[in-house]
């Protein structure tokens, strides 16, 4: 059996990040100056997925519309991280780097990112003033909420077909309410068509900002269908300044088909004009078929599989990212999407060399109900540890695409380590609290969708289901 640990290249790369971070402190994370995400239909934002939201007043960005990603609030959490703290908005990645061995976190992973150089900027941070302004070079951006998706685990907040089915058939009885809307009591969130003073601030800021970007990400909602991504297509088809930039954007290609073309179409012209270095597409899946149509409601695989081909074939030599959000339903469903992995990479990395169907697992660490952790870890360990051996076994020799790579092996690994090892906040009553609601938010969610139910698609999960519903009715 090939070890999937052969070629060190990548890890060793991830390594020595890890040790120029770690010269500041074991918490130093680049991502907080340099990487932001942005929902300015609620004003919000955060330097990577894994720490909550945090509002973004606006007497700030009517001072400094840089104040998107320079807030007060971030400045404190950059300080915190100078002085050799974690700040505890991390935890994400501390869980992952306090299980025992080796283990890599996306603190590590991320500022092993092409787009920066950790030791030179380390260096720069280190040498100004805690409080001082930057320009981020990953900008991940969301105009609006508006969404053709009701995914499992979302919210009104990142979903409006979410938000319309809580304002149709009401909150959903659990005690982690997500999906609520009272938020909407205290928060304003600005509809595609309004006045939004945080969209005015990003325009504003767009001039300076594009000068020192590398990456800028739209997300959504779906990117697709908010006017704002067509609008940005034409701002950087007319203007200047974004030779060196890679585009990307978040889709979950469940448009039609022809919006799909005629972004494909766009993307090319960029590329052949030069008015961008680089084009990225994302979109998401985490199981395949029935399964996957169930977590994602909305999703058609059919036309997923179409539109991502279509894109494909119309603009060669881009790539795919597949972003699988590693859940509680995924572990005993997973393989069949490995499997459409190895076969989607033997039909589009013509070129040996050249990877153009790519996949990450993050996992899901909220809603609690969507946990893998809540899983008894006999039964369903073995899930996982099969899908470990699946990548592992398919692994590509050093330098080729059509396998796996060291990197999906060593993410999925992390995944194992934490589904077996968990981490201080997985404590029983979070267990107890998160198996209730699986059982009340699931039996709700099938009384609530088109289709086959949860035990239908997922046998497997028989057993558990009805030991969280003798949890549920003991108290």
């Amino acid at each position: 059996m090939k070890d999937a640990r052969m070629s060190n290249s990548y890890l060793d790369k991830v390594r020595e990040v890890r040790d120029t971070l770690n010269t500041v402190g074991n918490g130093f994370c680049l991502q907080k100056w340099r990487h932001e995400t942005l929902y300015l239909h609620m004003g919000d934002n955060h330097s990577c997925y894994h720490p909550r939201p945090q509002r973004i007043p606006l007497e700030e960005i009517a001072e400094n519309p840089s104040a998107l990603h320079n807030t007060k609030w971030k400045k404190q959490q950059r300080k915190i991280m100078l002085e050799g703290g974690r700040p505890e908005e991390c935890y994400y990645c501390w869980n992952v780097e306090n299980l025992p061995g080796e283990n890599f976190s996306d603190r590590m992973f991320h500022n092993a990112s092409t787009w920066i150089d950790a030791k030179s900027e380390t260096e720069m941070v280190k040498s100004l003033p805690w409080d001082q302004d930057y320009n981020p070079y990953f900008l991940e951006v969301s105009f609006g909420n508006g969404c053709n998706f009701k995914c499992g685990y979302c919210c009104p907040q990142a979903s409006s077909l979410w938000e319309q089915e809580i304002r149709d058939h009401g909150n959903y009885d659990i005690s982690y309410n997500q999906y609520g809307i009272d938020y909407l009591k205290t928060t304003k969130v600005y509809k595609d068509d309004e006045d939004n003073p945080y969209v005015d601030a990003f325009w504003k800021w767009w001039p300076d900002l594009k000068k020192d970007l590398r990456v800028l990400r739209l997300t959504g909602g779906e990117a697709l269908i908010n006017p704002n991504t067509m609008k940005l297509f034409k701002e950087i088809e007319s203007g200047d300044d974004t030779q060196h930039l890679e585009l990307n954007i978040n889709s979950n290609m469940g448009v039609s088909n022809n919006r799909v073309q005629r972004l494909s179409d766009s993307v090319k012209n960029l590329l052949d004009k030069k008015k961008i270095k680089d084009f990225k597409m994302y979109t998401s899946l985490e199981a395949w078929g029935p399964q996957a149509e169930y977590m994602r409601r909305g999703l058609n695989q059919d036309l997923w599989l179409k539109n991502v081909e279509t894109f494909l074939e119309t603009v060669p030599d881009v790539s795919i990212s597949i972003m699988c959000t590693y859940n509680i339903l995924c572990v005993a469903s997973f393989r069949p999407f490995l499997e459409k992995i190895l076969e989607l990479r033997k039909k589009w990395n013509v070129n040996p060399y050249q990877n153009r169907i790519m996949f990450d697992t993050p996992y899901l660490k909220e809603p609690p109900h969507w946990m893998i952790n809540l899983l008894p870890k006999e039964e369903f360990g073995r899930y996982i540890d099969s899908d470990l051996q699946y990548i592992q076994n398919n692994i590509a020799e050093p330098g080729l695409v059509h396998g796996f790579q060291e990197q999906e092996y060593e993410k999925l690994k992390r995944v194992r380590n934490y589904f077996y090892q968990g981490g201080p906040r997985i404590d029983d009553k979070l267990i107890e609290n998160g198996r209730k609601d699986f059982y009340k938010f699931f039996t709700e969610y099938d009384k609530r969708s088109v289709g086959l139910g949860l035990l239908e698609l997922f046998p497997e999960y028989k057993d558990f289901y009805y030991m969280c519903k003798e949890i549920n009715d003991a108290n």
